[in-house]
């Protein structure tokens, strides 16, 4: 895209500038000359930008090395600043509405409107000779100034915020209706939150250097001479603007709401899961306990009848008459005692 330069004057028309051979303020029927481009185009810019006369803070600025630039406050037709317009476009394999968001910087002293436009694929650029002669047709009016035409700009990315907006909607209202009614806790649905919840953050951010813009105009407006229309102009801007604000507030607050809900959910399930562990872990001991107990009542008698039978040649008992009455007493008696003592300390 080459460097596009156009001169309103006051008669409501306009022309097509191919060179700067002579300054705009040479021809007193010019009231505004625009000079449009994209980053492509800023490395042959020099050239003109010395013929327009900006200074290298300003030409800088243009250039995206800095992203503010100081504006004399007394100048009501100066607005530096960055302005962030947003797009929407579906992904067919996961059903998602991606946003991006492409970088609109401009630059307005006395007479003159520098945009640089970074479109995204798809992405149409904006024509501020169409916006600013719908400006003049809503105005009944034919005059233009820097001022006018920065309010058609603003306005007219201001135009593409609402339905990016409510595509956001309705991505949070599918994943409440994921997390509120089949209540369900993955990381899936986790990266989803926070995933929301950074666009949501990014549209503010988005939508904060149109608040300024329109609230440094209004006032600058309101304290010149051209008060009136132009300050009305203005506060719609203004009005449209925190409107757009209050939605992404009232979005984020749903978010961290779901946020909150899926932390307590979370927490409960690992609570269920942690209790359902220790009711196995007693379980399992009760278990062990019975097992020990039983075997412990069996190891006696088992230990008697083994020395019993090892066969020996001279063991006296094998030749007592209460010699095996006594051995099976003994186990029994053993047996008994050791079931005796688990039984009252509820082992088995």
């Amino acid at each position: 895209m080459a460097i596009t330069m156009r001169r309103f004057t006051a008669d409501a028309g306009s022309s097509k500038v191919a060179s700067l051979k002579a300054t705009p303020t040479a021809d007193p029927a010019s009231v505004l000359l625009w000079v449009d481009l994209t980053g492509e185009d800023l490395p042959d810019f020099g050239e003109t930008a010395a013929a327009l006369g900006l200074r290298t803070a300003q030409l800088e600025f243009l250039r995206g090395d800095r992203s503010r630039l100081p504006i004399p406050a007394a100048s009501a037709e100066s607005v530096a600043a960055v302005l962030h317009r947003v797009s929407t476009t579906a992904s067919e394999s996961t059903q998602d509405t991606r946003f991006r968001f492409s970088e609109l910087r401009l630059l307005a002293v006395d007479g003159l409107v520098v945009t640089v436009q970074a479109v995204e694929a798809g992405q149409d650029t904006l024509d501020l000779q169409a916006l600013l002669e719908s400006a003049r047709s809503s105005h009944s009016r034919s005059s233009v100034s820097s001022s006018e035409a920065v309010a058609s700009l603003v306005g007219a990315v201001l135009r593409e915020y609402p339905a990016a907006l409510d595509e956001l909607e309705n991505a949070i209202e599918t994943m409440e209706g994921i997390l509120f009614q089949e209540a369900r806790l993955d990381a899936v649905l986790s990266h989803r939150i926070y995933q929301l919840l950074q666009k949501v953050h990014r549209f503010d951010w988005a939508l904060r250097p149109l608040e300024s813009v329109a609230t440094d105009r209004a006032a600058a407006a309101a304290e010149s001479d051209a008060a009136g229309e132009a300050s009305s102009s203005w506060a719609d801007l203004i009005m449209r603007t925190r409107r757009m604000r209050d939605r992404v507030e009232l979005q984020r607050s749903h978010l961290e709401n779901a946020v909150g809900l899926h932390s307590t959910l979370l927490t409960i399930e690992q609570n269920d899961a942690t209790r359902r562990l220790a009711d196995a872990s007693y379980a399992q001991g009760e278990q062990s306990k019975k097992i020990s107990g039983w075997a412990a009542i069996l190891f006696a008698p088992t230990l008697i009848a083994s020395i019993y039978g090892m066969n020996f040649r001279h063991m006296p008992e094998l030749t007592w008459f209460w010699g095996y009455p006594l051995a099976v007493a003994l186990m029994v008696g053993l047996s008994l005692t050791l079931w005796t003592v688990f039984k009252r300390r509820h082992w088995l």
